[in-house]
């Protein structure tokens, strides 16, 4: 029986350890993810976010504008939200924030939203921009 014990309680504990290891300052803190509109032209961008388990609803940027949320991560590294952009008549699809590809990059995620797509501004080095995702895909 006490050894059994002593067993589940390693298990806990290399648990709880990888995911510090993962992203230690997440792990105690919040992510906080920003959206700027930088659309050219300037009209206003419509956000809608959600996770699984939250939707943040839909925000109205007018250009230069920007709207931020923030969450705690999940412990076994599968926080996704999802949010799409409309402008125009234009709608578009992208994976804000997805653990495993933003885990190492952003505690405080600064996406510039423009006409061809999102980017990341990472501190110290090149901005990352993707394609929009309009269809259904996965990501890692």
């Amino acid at each position: 029986m006490v050894l059994s014990s002593i067993k589940v309680l390693l298990t806990v504990m290399i648990v709880m350890t990888s995911a510090m290891l993962r992203n230690p300052n997440a792990a105690f803190g919040r992510i906080h993810v920003h959206i700027y509109n930088f659309l050219d032209l300037g009209p206003t961008l419509t956000v809608h976010c959600w996770s699984k388990n939250d939707d943040l609803g839909e925000q109205e940027l007018p250009p230069k504008d920007s709207w931020e949320f923030s969450f705690k991560l999940d412990f076994f590294g599968r926080t996704r939200f999802d949010c799409t952009f409309k402008w125009n008549d234009e709608v578009h699809r992208f994976p804000i924030y997805v653990q495993m590809r933003d885990n190492w990059a952003c505690l405080n995620c600064t996406w510039v939203i423009y006409q061809a797509g999102p980017c990341r501004q990472n501190t110290g080095s090149n901005d990352v921009c993707y394609h929009w995702h309009d269809k259904e895909e996965t990501i890692s």
